[in-house]
């Protein structure tokens, strides 16, 4: 590394942290004006924040959403990963836990695609895949895409369903709203040039149609329902439409939502709208419709007729997976 790379990675980190502190005054303002709780955790080695609603929808009693958070593979660390989690699980009434997992320029591709999926292989050991919903927005979905892919290779169960915001499913720029929605989404940024360095910073020398990086050019089969959300003011509207296509095109369940005259994750950056209403009503719905509970509930309700009643009873754990 030349002293001048040293210098400029040195610049990129204290404008990074500077961002972040930022970000972890308003989420730590957030979380006192709100009905949750928040608790910091570690699994096998990665920070995780548990971020659970005062008032939990029965329906997602035994539910649990894995959230990977935003923030162009290298912002929001640190407490500022809650950020979109608070919102999640204030909107579902959905225990939640979000994984502060490692970023660039410290730790490019694939660190952050590799701990989510340490976290999500861990929480199986835990929990049925089923029990489970995995998601987030931008390059959350993006990152969410990449595991769940590699989950697949690595024949592991995939969760029971999928949340991707507006996902940053395709590095290299390619879709007809990079051009069109140049200047017209203002929820993100829109200089080709700071796109490129928080672009090459993730993901180094790798070509951006690498499928590792760019989920899009990778393989859908085997994909969990998935439920999309776009606006049409998203510079990511040609992501997600074509990611909704990927996805039916290989056979998966998976559901879009496109919201009209709203920028990049204008549900989940104006949550108290009438589009994030209509948004977590529906991803309410989503989730109720495909995940299971797990064996938990039904476990303890064995244990307590088997005492009862003087017999052995057991849960066929394949029922609820």
């Amino acid at each position: 590394m030349t002293p001048k790379s040293a210098r400029s990675i040195a610049s990129d980190l204290a404008l990074i942290a500077a961002d972040d502190e930022a970000k972890a005054t308003e989420v730590r303002a957030g979380i006192d004006q709100s009905a949750v709780s928040v608790e910091r955790d570690e699994i096998e080695g990665v920070a995780v924040y548990h971020v659970i609603s005062d008032e939990i929808d029965p329906r997602h009693e035994d539910h649990l959403f894995v959230h990977v958070h935003r923030g162009a593979n290298i912002l929001n660390g640190g407490v500022a990963c809650v950020a979109e989690a608070l919102v999640i699980a204030l909107g579902t009434k959905m225990q939640s836990l979000t994984s502060d997992y490692r970023m660039a320029p410290r730790h490019p591709y694939p660190a952050a695609v590799d701990d989510v999926v340490t976290v999500y292989r861990h929480l199986l050991t835990q929990r049925p895949a089923r029990s489970m919903a995995m998601g987030g927005s931008s390059a959350g979905a993006g990152i969410t895409l990449s595991a769940v892919q590699q989950l697949i290779e690595l024949d592991v169960d995939v969760p029971g369903a999928l949340f991707t915001g507006t996902p940053g499913s395709d590095l290299s720029g390619t879709g007809d709203t990079f051009h069109t929605n140049q200047g017209v989404d203002c929820n993100i940024l829109t200089d080709d040039g700071i796109i490129e360095v928080m672009v090459r910073l993730y993901v180094g020398d790798l070509d951006l149609k690498d499928p590792r990086i760019s989920p899009i050019y990778g393989d859908f089969v085997g994909f969990p329902p998935t439920m999309l959300v776009t606006e049409t003011r998203d510079l990511f509207l040609s992501n997600t439409v074509r990611t909704h296509t990927k996805l039916r095109q290989a056979g998966a369940v998976a559901d879009i939502l496109v919201f009209e005259g709203e920028s990049h994750a204008g549900c989940l950056v104006e949550s108290a709208s009438p589009e994030s209403q209509l948004f977590f009503t529906d991803l309410n719905r989503f989730f109720a419709q495909h995940l299971r509970f797990s064996s938990r509930p039904a476990e303890k309700m064995m244990a307590r007729m088997s005492s009862a009643l003087g017999l052995s009873l057991r849960l066929d754990r394949s029922a609820s997976s």
